[in-house]
């Protein structure tokens, strides 16, 4: 079927599904490929309420409610594409290897205290998930926030070709999915495809000028907002006042005016994600009052920098997942932290390939030099590294519940940070839901 007569399906349904179990009435199912044939489970989503269903070969077409394609997942691509240019709304799209999500839900915040925003769901950040964020759009946004992920060099670039963002910010560069990405400049290849796909399309870059590995990707572009804490001659200057135990900060707006902004996040990483956020806000002319109030109304959630006050500890969680950067990040904002003794319970980083055991090593080097914090490790790989015999090593969450119980830490600030196939919050949701109770 022709995309054109597929989007007239879809005007119709205003809905797509990728699961059989759950189909929106009405909605058009999509039977992708995965471990399993997407096609067997067309007429599931059918008698489930779905419309229609779009399958790949013609034995799986019974009746006129079946849509036939070459490929689905690029059919569901090319719907995605072509309803992005129906609307014709603008798109700011943004990735990066650190922060993407926690920039992203505060920008939406700021954002829609003036307009109408739509942004990714979740982490629908990849080949499938932005198609599904571009057909979510609700009727009367005007705006888009299009979260990027990608593993290797090229899926940047392809989403972009989905989305066509007219905005776009990288958080910033680092060592994640060094195995897909072929090490870190394959890392800062595949991140500034999203700078390429806006210089080419005269788009609007939004610079973080203190983040160093940026510079040399935006060149000599000049449209460009620059933001920092650090370099004076920023269009935005932005000063930190405080990161322990919640980030605050101020900003110059206007000769006269200088405003003041509270958080709920904590440390110097997540400053950054925060002042991208104003930096965005104050460019689209959101008030300085209704920026400082979504900052500060935005609480964290998932094991996303959560900063959880329990009755005998206070804890950073920051487990959803971790990679070489934000560690080092995450364990430096925790060395400054002042008036309590200070744990770090770090599990594996995944998707390292062969820089796996000298990434973890180099964790481990640097803990070395913090004196005033306790380690914690769980997993092979911290298992493997040249670590001092008194550290605890640990194999599994189920490893650290059991620790924790016989160590019964109290009056610390306690930090929990590993990849997401490691599922920490598993050893420690007894300690930090204790509400007042202790340990359950």
């Amino acid at each position: 079927m022709e995309i054109q007569l597929l989007h007239e399906r879809f005007l119709e349904c205003h809905y797509v599904s990728i699961d059989s179990r759950s189909c929106q009435p009405g909605s058009i199912f999509f039977s992708l490929q995965g471990s399993t044939d997407g096609n067997q489970f067309a007429a599931d989503a059918l008698a489930n309420g779905a419309a229609y269903a779009v399958v790949s070969h013609q034995k799986w077409v019974l009746d006129d409610r079946y849509i036939l394609v070459d490929d689905c997942l690029q059919a569901l691509q090319m719907l995605a594409q072509r309803h992005r240019r129906y609307l014709g709304i603008p798109v700011l799209a943004l990735t990066g290897s650190n922060g993407k999500t926690t920039t992203k839900e505060l920008i939406a915040r700021v954002l829609a205290t003036t307009f109408r925003v739509y942004a990714t769901p979740g982490n629908y950040n990849n080949h499938i998930g932005v198609p599904l964020t571009l057909l979510g759009i609700p009727e009367g946004t005007e705006l888009v926030i299009v979260e990027m992920g990608a593993n290797a060099q090229g899926e940047i670039a392809d989403l972009c070709a989905l989305a066509e963002p007219q905005y776009g910010l990288i958080t910033n560069i680092g060592k994640a999915h060094l195995d897909g990405f072929g090490g870190e400049e394959g890392v800062k290849i595949g991140k500034s495809e999203l700078y390429r796909y806006i210089k080419a399309h005269d788009g609007l870059i939004f610079f973080n000028r203190d983040e160093v590995h940026l510079a040399d990707l935006v060149g000599n572009y000049q449209s460009v907002v620059v933001y920092s804490a650090e370099a004076l001659k920023a269009d935005m200057h932005y000063v930190l006042d405080r990161e322990d135990p919640q980030i605050q900060l101020h900003y110059r707006s206007g000769p006269n005016r200088i405003v003041g902004v509270r958080s709920w996040l904590y440390g110097l990483h997540n400053f950054k994600n925060i002042i991208a956020a104003i930096t965005i806000g104050r460019y689209l002319g959101v008030p300085d009052s209704l920026i400082c109030s979504a900052v500060a109304g935005y609480i964290p959630d998932n094991n996303r920098s959560q900063l959880i006050f329990s009755r005998t500890n206070t804890w950073i969680m920051d487990a959803y997942n971790a990679n070489p950067s934000s560690m080092v990040m995450a364990l430096r904002s925790l060395s400054r932290n002042e008036g309590q003794e200070r744990i770090a319970i770090l599990g594996d980083m995944y998707e390292l390939g062969a820089d796996s055991q000298k990434e973890h090593q180099a964790i481990i080097d640097l803990l070395i030099t913090m004196e005033t914090v306790e380690p914690v490790l769980v997993g092979a790989s911290f298992g493997e590294t040249n670590h001092p015999d008194h550290w605890p090593v640990l194999t599994s969450a189920q490893d650290l519940a059991f620790w924790l119980d016989q160590r019964n830490p109290s009056n610390m600030t306690i930090l929990v940070k590993g990849s997401r196939g490691m599922t920490l919050e598993k050893g420690v949701e007894g300690w930090i839901n204790d509400n007042g109770t202790g340990p359950a």
